[in-house]
């Protein structure tokens, strides 16, 4: 007689567990002789039970390996240098995969975060339940803030996939292994010397260009100059018919001198707010901008922005680095930025969203970040300042999560740091490779990341209001939090205490006490560092609109440079600038100021020698002049009072003509076209000698006749 057998469903379809049960015959198709089998098959049956868990744990066990870190000392890390920053692009991508489960899994779920994501805003870093929520809301949306959930209609896919990819999915006889009380964290002391480092260190001065240059270096200056020369020279090559009205018929190499300038101005339009490029150069008195037109004209600039360039286009066979455009200056940068500087002990891991709305394959969506479209980095700051010591742009097809934190880490690594993470990172099997490498962490947790049963089974209004359910492993602990929602903490170097703070609630005029876990006090303290950054580089962007992703990457590259440049001499001069603004002002004054004196140079000074007799009124001497293009605008000084210093001098001749002549500035306004010989040293502005002069340098308004 065969006995039935039936295959039936007993855990949860995310854990997919399959139990064999066997259906009893009845006592009128028992048969003695059968007992036997019976019982063979329930051996059978344990045998297989047994196995099945047993795989099930190893599987669990081989999901996040313990690697050994090696530990870079300080001294031993060398400077980027742009003829190897090819060669360090292809060590940085290749980060070794420590955990063979989390690689693919971690794969498919980022890409599904190319599209659908949802990451923490800069409002939302502080781990509250005070925020008014939906009845309908339970655990699956619990700290939505943190994480990037976008819907419930793939809530269950995508939720499987992130329990793959970047935590393991604990069996329930693993509970065995958590405890409820005698929690005692293992923290690891910090021995790293946080501050200044490097060039950084030794810099003495109150310059704020100075601090700048630690990162926008004549090294890589030197390498944009070289690129964006070659780009022009390419595109010639390629468009050697242009028509004789294009503007790239006046190109002449750039410097670096003259990149510098325009550079200068490109900062200057992160505080001169314009509505379009061209408006710097307006010549109307309402909303004219003088300083622009006397230290670069519009067309030079706007033909410095159109070659502007940062890698060779032809060098790029393979095509597989897709931040190729900029792969050497980010790269460049990005290792300045953590040589220059050593976090403090509180760091902490977030995103940063540069706006773009073209169709490059790694744009990704948000609907919850302030930018909605653009190009995401992974981004790590010191907690305290905003200091950006490390970024990772993602490309749409990154590495599993862990990998991508142990390469944000870098050198960090090993000096007892406490790395505060939101639940898109954080879960119980990083905490514990974290903490092999001596690294603190601290963060938010998601549904399914490792934690007991206890606390994965627990929903909004299962503890009171105020209570918590703790259990750790000897190495993290898991925190469940009652406040208005559900909060659920990991953590290694916090007490399972609770502590004391002041907080605003809605209907209170003044801060009412509320008790909160340690490591949620300590979360909502420190995990604002990415948030600093991003809200000190919105205060004044100068990132231009363009159609070109990688210069406004570049832009928002160079704002980065500006805030932790801002960040260093603050700790070197604490009584210096103590604005961004102003640090920034002081920058355009340094980087314009050549651009402004050669252009005033060559049209004010270099008086030649004299070449005739002088005029016949006698107030004026025949010196020849060498102009360029007279300005769009007059000179503040024009109406100084001294005449003695406004003479008049001719007009050096040319290769086309002896006698050159220009068009008065003064008949022009007039409305009527007249042309002189002559022209004022000191306005470099084309006069009539007589009452032309007199009116341009004595009335306010020249351009009234009488």
């Amino acid at each position: 007689m065969k006995v039935p057998w039936s295959v039936i469903h007993m855990f949860p379809t995310d854990v997919q567990q399959l139990v064999l049960v066997k259906e009893a015959p009845g006592e009128d198709q028992q048969d003695p002789e059968h007992l036997h089998i019976k019982e063979d098959q329930e051996e059978l049956w344990t045998s297989l039970e047994g196995d099945h868990l047993h795989l099930k744990e190893e599987t669990d066990a081989a999901r996040f390996p313990v690697t050994v870190v090696s530990i870079k000392s300080e001294d031993d890390e060398e400077k980027p240098l742009i003829s190897q920053l090819h060669q360090q692009q292809i060590e940085d991508r290749d980060v070794p995969t420590s955990s063979s489960a989390g690689g693919g899994a971690g794969t498919s779920r980022n890409q599904d975060l190319n599209h659908h994501e949802q990451t923490l805003g800069p409002s939302e870093a502080e781990v509250s339940g005070d925020d008014e929520e939906d009845d309908d809301m339970g655990v699956d949306s619990e700290l939505s803030h943190a994480g990037s959930e976008t819907g419930d209609d793939d809530w269950n896919e995508r939720r499987s996939s992130e329990s793959d990819g970047c935590a393991s999915s604990r069996s329930p006889g693993q509970d065995l292994d958590w405890n409820e009380a005698g929690w005692q964290p293992n923290k690891i002391p910090f021995t790293a010397t946080s501050g200044p480092r490097n060039a950084a260190a030794d810099l003495d001065c109150d310059v704020p260009a100075k601090f700048l240059e630690l990162f926008l270096t004549d090294e890589l200056l030197d390498h944009i100059v070289h690129q964006t020369n070659l780009y022009a020279s390419q595109y010639f090559q390629a468009h050697p018919d242009l028509p004789h009205h294009s503007r790239g018929n006046a190109w002449k190499p750039v410097s670096v001198s003259e990149l510098k300038t325009f550079f200068g101005l490109t900062f200057l339009t992160g505080y001169v707010k314009k509505p379009s490029t061209e408006m710097y150069w307006s010549v109307d008195e309402v909303d004219a901008t003088p300083y622009f037109n006397r230290t670069m004209s519009r067309n030079r600039f706007e033909i410095i922005w159109k070659f502007l360039h940062y890698n060779d286009n032809n060098a790029n066979l393979d095509g597989m680095d897709k931040m190729y455009k900029v792969r050497p200056v980010l790269d460049y940068i990005v290792g300045r930025f953590r040589q220059m500087y050593q976090p403090d002990k509180n760091i902490c891991i977030g995103e940063g969203m540069m706006l773009w709305r073209g169709c490059p394959s790694f744009r990704v969506y948000s609907s919850q970040k302030p930018v909605e479209y653009g190009i995401k980095s992974y981004i790590l700051c010191d907690s305290a300042t905003g200091y950006c010591f490390n970024m990772r742009p993602y490309f749409g097809e990154d590495s599993s999560l862990p990998d991508t934190v142990f390469s944000l880490l870098d050198r960090l690594s090993g000096h007892g740091y406490t790395l505060y993470m939101d639940n898109f990172y954080n879960s119980v099997a990083l905490c514990e490779r974290l903490l092999e490498a001596q690294t603190n962490v601290c963060g938010t947790l998601r549904w399914n990341r490792g934690e007991p049963q206890v606390i994965r089974d627990l929903v909004k209004n299962d503890i009171g209001t105020g209570d918590k359910v703790v259990r750790h492993n000897d190495k993290v602990m898991v925190v469940a939090w009652q406040d208005k929602r559900l909060v659920k903490m990991v953590t290694t170097c916090h007490q399972d205490g609770m502590q004391k703070v002041d907080v605003w609630q809605k209907g209170h005029k003044d801060k009412v006490a509320q008790f909160k876990p340690e490591c949620v006090v300590a979360y909502n303290s420190h995990m604002n560092g990415v948030d600093k950054l991003d809200q000190n580089i919105s205060y004044y962007p100068f990132i231009r609109r363009s159609l070109n992703w990688s210069k406004k990457f570049v832009a928002y590259l160079f704002q980065m440079c500006m805030f932790n440049a801002y960040i260093l001499y603050r700790a070197r001069n604490p009584g210096g600038c103590n604005t961004l603004l102003k640090f920034i002002r002081s920058v355009v004054k340094s980087w314009t100021l050549k651009g402004h004196e050669r252009k005033g140079s060559e049209v004010r000074e270099q008086v030649e020698e004299e070449e005739g007799a002088g005029v016949e009124d006698g107030d004026l001497k025949d010196v020849r002049h060498t102009p360029r293009a007279p300005y769009n605008t007059d000179p503040e000084s024009r109406l100084d009072g001294d005449l003695g210093r406004h003479k008049l001098c001719y007009l050096k001749p040319t290769s086309k003509k002896l006698k050159p002549t220009k068009r008065c500035r003064v008949c022009i306004r007039r409305g009527t076209r007249r042309e002189t010989k002559m022209m004022c040293r000191a306005c470099c502005v084309p006069l009539h000698a007589g009452q032309c002069y007199i009116d341009y340098h004595t009335k306010e308004k020249y351009s009234v006749q009488g």
